[in-house]
């Protein structure tokens, strides 16, 4: 609300002297000919409607900050009308205060009725016109605001997008897999279709996966065990998986995939050793244990599975964690169901 221009001290100075002036003239119209304008121009009269537009606007934007701390539970155009019916009481009050002050004071007798009704009638139209600018800007702010924030949510989509279609095409995945596949084609064919039908199954299965929210879980270990297949063909470790392959509960497509591959290309590089991959259960989650043997400049962390964390806080309010204790490093991932999903 501060960042509206009717609170800009400058607004504040130069708008209650133009108001006053303005409001003066019209007074002038109304109770003189055009032709003695001129002469009465300059006079006491002009100060009081200055200071009377000062006081009236200052009131005005006070009781803008009262009737924002009303119960929101009161309709806005309810508030509104309160607001109008409760600046035109008010205004009348000051003006009325502020005219009989002046007339008894300066003139030495009190107003008639016909001068009060004038100046009433002119600083309640200049105080509604003054509410009318603040809700114009009020309502402009808040339709802009709401254009900029669905812009920003389709740039995050667009860019959600890109990521998952950069994701989706695992470019080191896919030129790794070729290179593997050009280097088995001289030494064995066999081997080299066993690559192509792996390579293939989960590249099927990686974009396909734009089309679904969840999958059960046992699916997506189905491909992941091709994944494995396929990551034998490949410079790393040999991979072994253990433990509850058979968890009921829902995932986000790839992303069992996703981590299990940030780990193997993680962990150093070695034809000898075997890389032990647990899955485990609890009440809440699933954990995917390792013992981690990791390269120096390339470490598993919570940032390098940022993604995955983002697609489950859509369905659950549990988070994905990354837990280092003194043998192992497990990542914990929430289970997921459909009445959460749903929820969600």
């Amino acid at each position: 609300m501060n960042k509206l221009f009717i609170h800009h001290p400058l607004f504040r100075i130069i708008s209650p002297l133009c108001s006053g002036v303005l409001i003066y003239l019209l007074i002038l119209l109304i109770n003189n000919n055009v032709s003695q304008l001129k002469e009465t121009f300059f006079g006491q009269e002009l100060y009081v409607c200055i200071g009377l537009a000062y006081l009236i606007q200052e009131y005005s934007r006070l009781s803008l900050f009262f009737f924002k701390r009303i119960n929101n539970s009161i309709p806005f155009w309810v508030k509104i009308m309160l607001q109008v019916i409760f600046s035109a009481i008010v205004c009348i009050v000051i003006v009325t205060t502020v005219m009989y002050t002046y007339y008894e004071l300066a003139l030495g007798f009190t107003p008639n009725f016909s001068d009060l009704t004038v100046f009433n009638s002119i600083f309640s139209v200049f105080t509604l016109i003054y509410l009318i600018l603040y809700l114009s800007h009020h309502f402009l702010h808040k339709i802009n605001t709401e254009k900029i924030e669905q812009e920003l949510i389709a740039k995050e989509a667009i860019e959600q997008d890109f990521f998952q279609f950069k994701k989706g095409i695992n470019p080191e995945l896919l030129f790794e897999s070729l290179e593997s596949l050009l280097v088995l084609m001289k030494k064995d064919v066999e081997k080299a279709e066993a690559l192509i039908d792996h390579f293939s199954s989960v590249y099927r299965y990686i974009l396909s996966k734009k089309t679904r929210e969840l999958v059960i879980f046992n699916e997506e270990i189905k491909i992941l065990h091709e994944f494995l297949l396929l990551f034998e063909k490949l410079p790393y470790r040999t991979i072994q998986l253990t433990g509850n392959t058979a968890i009921n509960t829902l995932v986000v497509p790839g992303s069992i995939i996703a981590i299990i591959e940030e780990i193997i290309r993680s962990t150093i590089a070695s034809s000898e050793v075997t890389l032990t991959i647990m899955i485990e259960e609890e009440e809440d989650f699933f954990l995917i244990k390792y013992q981690p043997e990791e390269k120096l400049i390339n470490t598993l962390d919570v940032l390098k599975i940022n993604d995955i964390k983002k697609a489950y806080s859509i369905y659950t309010i549990q988070d994905v964690l990354v837990i280092q204790d003194t043998n192992y490093k497990t990542i914990k991932i929430p289970k997921l169901s459909l009445n959460e999903s749903s929820h969600h």
